[in-house]
């Protein structure tokens, strides 16, 4: 009877351990399914920081292109003033070198003014002296080395009105 009641015992705890329906803990589902979430919640937050983090780093390299792009500019406008200020001074230049020019035109022209009249004036009281005698040899060998040099010095001015003329032709 022993051995029956062993057996019988083994049977039947055999049957219970058989026939259980396995169970799912309900608490530990909702664990899983929480646990789950908040690492498909963490991904998006990661994807969603790299996105921003990407949005920044497009617009921080555009800032950079536009600061380039506005030195750049910065850079042309300075070489354009520079160039255009160089081009004034040159405009400045000549139009001081013309000025000098015909200053000196109108120099040497009333040197020769005056020369000429000097001349003249030598010439005539050369004459005056010659007719009335009152030159001798030695006197009139001055006065006409006298009046040789005021003619070859009217003809250097005449040179000299002849360059500055040139030099206003060449500066025009």
């Amino acid at each position: 009877m022993r051995i029956k009641f062993l057996i019988l015992v083994g049977l039947f705890s055999l049957q219970s351990a058989l026939a259980q329906e396995t169970v799912i803990d309900s608490v530990k589902v909702k664990q899983e399914k929480l646990v789950q979430e908040q690492q498909k919640a963490e991904k998006e937050r990661i994807k969603a920081e790299e996105k921003i983090i990407k949005e920044q780093q497009k617009a921080e390299k555009e800032r950079q292109k536009a600061l380039k792009q506005a030195e750049k500019a910065k850079k042309d406008a300075e070489k354009a003033q520079k160039k255009a200020e160089k081009k004034l001074k040159q405009a400045e230049k000549a139009v001081a070198q013309r000025e000098k020019a015909k200053n000196n035109i109108e120099k040497a022209k009333s040197k020769i003014d005056s020369n000429k009249k000097d001349l003249e004036k030598d010439k005539e009281k050369f004459e005056k002296l010659r007719r009335k005698g009152k030159l001798t040899p030695e006197d009139e060998l001055k006065w006409r080395e006298k009046i040789l040099k005021k003619e070859n010095k009217a003809l250097e001015l005449q040179l000299d009105l002849e360059k500055a003329e040139n030099k206003l032709r060449k500066l025009e």
